[in-house]
């Protein structure tokens, strides 16, 4: 209303049905990638630098991720050639490329 002089309400509080869906793709990602290259939950914390129950809450959905952690698991999954492509209706491809072998240019 024009001349309305009420403060606006607004929330403080982040947008929690964004940062849940963001967790879920991300969880599924992570399950997706350790199914492709049949690893186990420990597996992919051993490479991580993570506890295999880091693993699980975060393929639960039940943990904020931390940056570090995500840049960690991304950085391995490209390593062994995995990676994702969203799809413009939503979800998301899993690419996976022959792994490249040490020393390797591109």
């Amino acid at each position: 209303m024009i001349g309305d002089n009420r403060r606006k309400r607004f929330s403080v509080v982040p947008n929690l049905v964004a940062m849940n869906e963001e967790r879920r793709e991300f969880a599924a990602k992570v399950r997706a990638a350790r199914a492709v290259l049949g690893w186990s939950q420990a597996e992919l914390g051993q490479r991580v630098g993570v506890t295999q129950r880091s693993i699980n809450r975060l393929e639960q959905a039940g943990v904020d991720v931390r940056r570090s952690t995500a840049v960690a698991i991304e950085g391995v999954l490209r390593d062994e050639g995995v990676s994702f492509e969203m799809v413009p209706s939503g979800g998301f491809r899993i690419l996976v490329q022959p792994r490249r072998k040490r020393g390797d240019r591109d």
